[in-house]
């Protein structure tokens, strides 16, 4: 509550004894509402009678309500009053009558009101209060009835509002004493499980941390160790109480419960203790839907944890402060009606992204669709109204719901069109539209999303039991009998290490979902009352849930089970887990679907939580994903290629189709070689019907990631029928982009699919493995036809290797300027540049050091051109081994010492702790000296060398030869990590290669099955004419490229290399034609 609002409130509670009549009533409420609100309402009320920005207020006398709905003088002020003027006040605007809002008070009570149907439709009665005034002021702030869009949610509850910023606080401050030394137990373990499994935020610098803090409304006054998690344990326990809050509004508003608004409801609860009771029943153990026949709609417990926090006295005001000021903001909203508003038809999503910063969602793989990408991904499916009625689609990962909402849209659009009663299609929507998500908030977002899609359908069908088939499942890792062990039971770990709930079930029973269900409530009974093994034994067939036969051959393992929740309970760790295995389990007795569509996260499996790794990991072993290439395996593999291949063998029926959002680097990075064999298992594969790649025109807003749309077919021994179609997106040409065309390089999210269609260019495509011979190959993407033309250069040389540069991972420290010299010493003063790299290591400094081991840098992209060299400035590299095995690295050891280049010994000394710690040295590089390099070989130092860079827009390469240290001597250019190189000994096989290399029709190959921010190896499938010094050809290319080096003048350079490209196609072309004859 603001200053001017407590002023208002104050001003009327200091009147209430003394009025005693109606004016006097409405006078003191006047001027506290002017007062809060800093305006004259009297003025106000002269424009608009008896209504304040469309807030129409009738007052009574002091009491005249006698606390009752029923009395006759509340009937009056709203069915006579309040009615009318708002059925002529919408007559007068041209505004639905539902848009307004109607109060009545009579000085003790407030009570809101609005029109539905042509009757008045009021809430109960609130005693006079903070709270209560509160609410009034926020409707007259409101000016209508709310609509609930991601923007008006931001805006009252994200960051920047005082409700949102004072209602996290509340919960940091209680989660802050809970995780202190004598805080409850058991808010400690559900944060330490949450934060194991779903706060792990990857690869945060320390100005990304800044960000971020400085973009959340509240603080954290607890360790500094877990303060980022903790504020995202805090926004999503805010996001989902409000998420729940606003699933039962629409309950309510859609005449499905007996209430008309739980909101106004809690509201009339005085007394802490009452209302957090309240809360805890109706919404977080979800006692209100159950009684609508919503069954299971909530089911998730993290994050009930601030009710645990409210049971201590020195928390409990000031949360249900915060809660009631919470619910009166959201009082004022219209639940009834929530079109396609705003941004978007996912109003929960946009208000997630709003509510948690983007750098943090970018760290946890959050990267949410925009509609017009749902829309044409579902759009892929082909489907016609009868298949869309009968079809059951699964999203596997389905965080808010986008692509839910989506097949809900085009479901009832068939429904409708086939003219299906409410009933039929509420029923064909929870029987054929499912969602699975490992993260608990994403399911209760999505269940809302899906509850807000059919509400008006469940008005018309009242009292039918529904349940939302949204559930907490794994996509990757779920319940299946060990192939390996006993195909009787079902062994499943759930958890972290807090809970490490090893869950042990009869495979029958596992797989009856009716009865596993049955059981689980009773056991679920039975923990509460803390009741031994032997006793649920006992209930379970004294109930005939179980048979005497069934439990005597399942006992073993139930007790199993049992015992382990029940120790939890003992722990104080209750009402969780028989509901969370309950949807686990649930997702395997789901069956199989006619197509699986969504947008899998997009996060290293390096970038996983450790436990989750290891216990997901056999599963991904089983299909043969991981690539074959060292240091090119699991640890680079993205998740989302996974969960591609499980969730296709595990519900997708034979024939069934797939689309996914997915990253485009699967079809030609090293690290996909394994996803690219499409093996599911002895039987199935994976049939790619097209790809949609769409790197060029951004989809995601907040991320520069290669998005591509891939549809896939499953079938019983298919085989994958080549060239794959492949539909390249471009921006359209910008207007006025004069000779340089000029393409759009981003799409709009917020446009709708034709919108963004319009805005594109497809190019139609093809895509080919490089080798016929390598299972897995990556894809050359070419115009139709080319693959074929030019197929005879693809292979692997075999007279020349592209290698990776120098990798440091600590540039700052080995990428030096020279900025003094001793020329009789043979010592130079080097200076660190510690903005070379993400680790901290301090500000520059300078050192004498001996210059063996420095050698000029070949450094990135920015120091080539076509067959030209050009550092952007001269850098320097210490080199201090000449390679990685044994030999070179004890002669490193034995070189840089107390005694030998003792400088040079001094300067890595210096950063000795820095040095130890790359993550290079510490995995490949075991017992090597500290100051040791990576990817280090005679290569290395070779006089010639072709290079091109890793990450490129446009493919080219130069010949770099020796460089000068001043008052050294010269020596080799060695490349950095960022460049690839091909060494020679001699320069014209060096400069004959680099000419190939322009050639239009290598560049294009090499582009074709690259990625361009990892061009890596570009001789591994392809092969190109070995130099022949006796070829008059070959030779004169080599003096071409070699001419354009020495022309500094670019306009001069521009012609030499036009011929060096003629000449070089001239000799592709007729190796080409060699190699068919």
């Amino acid at each position: 509550m603001d200053e001017n609002t407590k002023k208002g409130y104050e001003l009327i509670n200091r009147r209430r004894k003394q009025w005693a009549n109606e004016e006097e009533v409405r006078h003191a409420w006047m001027k506290g509402l002017e007062e809060a609100l800093q305006i004259d309402l009297d003025a106000e009320r002269a424009k608009r009678d008896s209504s304040y920005n469309n807030v129409v207020i009738e007052f009574k006398a002091p009491g005249l309500f006698n606390g009752s709905e029923k009395s006759p003088k509340f009937i009056e002020a709203t069915e006579s009053r309040l009615l009318k003027y708002i059925e002529r006040l919408s007559k007068e605007q041209g505004l639905d009558e539902k848009d307004y809002i109607g109060v009545a008070i009579d000085g003790d009570h407030v009570a809101f009101a609005q029109v539905q149907d042509g009757r008045i439709v009021h809430q109960p009665l609130i005693p006079f209060s903070t709270t209560a005034f509160q609410m009034v002021v926020d409707a007259l702030r409101a000016n209508f009835r709310r609509a609930i869009t991601a923007e008006n949610l931001a805006e009252d509850f994200g960051h920047l509002s005082l409700t949102g910023r004072e209602f996290m606080q509340e919960l940091s401050n209680a989660l802050a004493d809970s995780l202190g030394g004598h805080g409850n137990r058991k808010i400690k373990m559900l944060f330490e499980e949450w934060a194991t499994l779903y706060g792990q935020a990857a690869d945060l610098s320390i100005q990304q941390r800044k960000k971020i803090n400085g973009s959340l409304g509240f603080d954290f006054d607890g360790p500094a160790s877990i303060d980022l998690p903790a504020k995202l344990f805090v926004t999503h326990t805010f996001h989902s109480l409000l998420m729940k809050l606003i699933a039962a509004e629409i309950v309510a508003a859609h005449g499905m419960a007996s209430s008309t608004s739980l909101i106004h409801e809690l509201l009339t609860i005085t007394k802490d203790e009452a209302l957090l009771t309240a809360i805890r029943a109706d919404v977080e153990e979800g006692q209100f839907f159950n009684a609508v026949g919503l069954h299971g709609f909530v089911e998730e417990a993290i994050f009930s944890w601030y009710l645990d926090a409210g049971t201590k006295k020195t928390l409990r005001g000031s949360l249900c402060l915060a809660i009631r000021t919470l619910l009166a903001q959201l009082s004022v909203y219209r639940f009834d009606t929530i079109k396609k508003t705003g941004r978007s038809r996912d109003v929960l999503r946009d208000f997630y992204q709003d509510l948690v910063p983007e750098e943090l969602r970018k760290s946890l793989g959050e990267f949410y669709t925009p509609d017009w990408l749902v829309e044409h991904s579902v759009g892929k499916l082909g489907y016609d109204d009868a298949t869309w009625l009968k079809a059951r689609l699964l999203d596997p990962t389905c965080g808010s719901g986008s692509f839910l909402l989506e097949a809900i849209e085009e479901k009832r659009r068939a429904a409708l069109a086939a003219g299906w009663a409410a009933e039929r299609t509420v029923d064909m929507l929870t029987n054929t539209v499912w969602g699975f998500d490992l993260n608990p908030l994403a399911v209760q977002t999505s269940r809302v999303n899906f509850l807000i899609a059919i509400a008006d359908l469940l008005r018309q069908c009242k009292g039918k039991d529904v349940e939302i088939p949204v559930l907490l499942a794994d996509a990757v890792y779920s319940p299946a009998p060990n192939p390996k062990g006993n195909q009787k039971v079902i062994e499943y770990s759930i958890g972290s290490q807090q809970a490490n709930l090893q869950v042990v079930l009869p495979a029958e029973l596992a797989r009856n979902r009716s009865l596993l269900d049955q059981v689980f409530q009773l056991m679920g009974h039975e923990v509460e009352k803390e009741t031994e093994y032997p006793g649920v034994s006992k209930a379970l067939t004294s109930t005939n849930i179980l048979t005497k036969e069934q439990a005597a051959t399942w006992d073993e393992h139930l007790a199993t089970t049992y015992n382990q929740v029940l120790a939890l309970h003992r722990q104080n760790w209750n009402g969780i887990w028989f509901r969370i295995v309950r949807n686990f389990f649930w997702s395997a007795t789901a069956g199989q679907f006619d197509a699986i569509v969504g947008n899998p996260p997009w996060v290293r499996w390096s970038n996983l939580p450790e436990e989750y790794r290891n216990r997901a990991k056999p599963t991904c072993e089983q299909y043969d994903i991981f690539s074959d290439t060292k240091f090119h395996g699991g640890n680079e593999l993205d998740i989302s290629a996974i969960i591609t291949y499980t969730t296709a063998d595990k519900w997708l029926i034979d024939k069934g189709r797939l689309v996914f959002v997915i990253t485009q680097t699967v079809f030609q990075s090293p690290s996909s070689q394994g996803f690219r064999r499409f093996r599911i298992n002895t039987e199935d594969r994976l049939v790619p019907l097209s790809v949609d790649d769409m790197k060029g025109i951004k989809p995601f807003p907040d991320a520069a990631n290669r998005t591509a749309v891939v549809m896939f077919t499953k079938k019983a021994k298919g085989k994958t029928t080549f060239p794959v179609d492949y539909r390249v997106w471009l921006g359209k040409v910008k207007p006025g982009s004069g000779t340089k065309e000029r393409r759009l390089k981003a799409i709009d999210h917020r446009l709708s699919r034709l919108d963004a269609l319009n805005l594109v260019d497809v190019v139609q495509m093809e895509a080919n493995p490089v080798s016929d011979t390598m299972e897995g190959a990556p894809w050359a993407v070419m115009k139709p036809g080319h693959f074929a033309a030019y197929k005879p250069l693809f292979g692997p040389s075999t007279w020349v290797n592209g290698r990776k540069g120098i990798t440091t991972d600590l540039n700052g420290v080995y990428f030096v300027d020279v900025v003094d010299v001793n020329p009789f010493e043979k010592t130079v003063k080097v200076r660190t540049r510690p903005h070379e790299g993400r680790t901290d290591i301090g500000k520059p400094r300078e050192f004498w050091v001996e210059a063996e081991c420095l050698y000029p840098l070949a450094k990135g992209a920015g120091d080539l051109h076509p067959c030209y060299f050009k550092p952007e400035s001269p850098l320097f590299a210490f080199v201090p081994n000449k390679g990685i095995d044994k030999a070179a690295l004890t002669k490193a050891r034995e070189g840089f010492s107390t005694t030998k280049n003792p400088k040079t010994f001094k300067f890595f000394k210096a950063y000795q702790s820095n040095l130890e710690s790359r993550s290079t040295f510490k995995t490949r590089m075991k017992g090597a000296p500290f100051f040791s390099i990576y990817n280090v070989g005679d290569y290395t130092f070779a006089p010639y060398k072709v290079i091109w860079a890793e990450m490129t827009g446009d493919f080219c390469a130069a010949v770099v030869e020796s460089g000068s240290i001043t008052g050294i001597g010269k020596r080799v250019y060695v490349p950095d990590h960022k460049l690839y190189f091909a060494d020679f000994t001699k320069p014209e096989p060096a400069y004959f290669l680099c000419g190939l290399l322009h050639s239009e029709i290598v560049k294009e190959m090499i582009e074709a099955h690259n990625i361009s921010t990892n061009m890596g190896d570009v001789f591994k499938h392809i092969s190109l004419p070995a130099y022949s010094a006796t070829d008059k050809a070959h030779a004169r290319l080599a003096d071409l490229v070699k001419k354009a080096h020495g022309q500094h003048d670019e306009k001069a350079r521009t012609v030499t290399v036009a011929e060096v490209m003629k000449e070089a196609e001239k000799l592709i072309t007729a190796e080409i034609k060699l190699r068919r004859a």
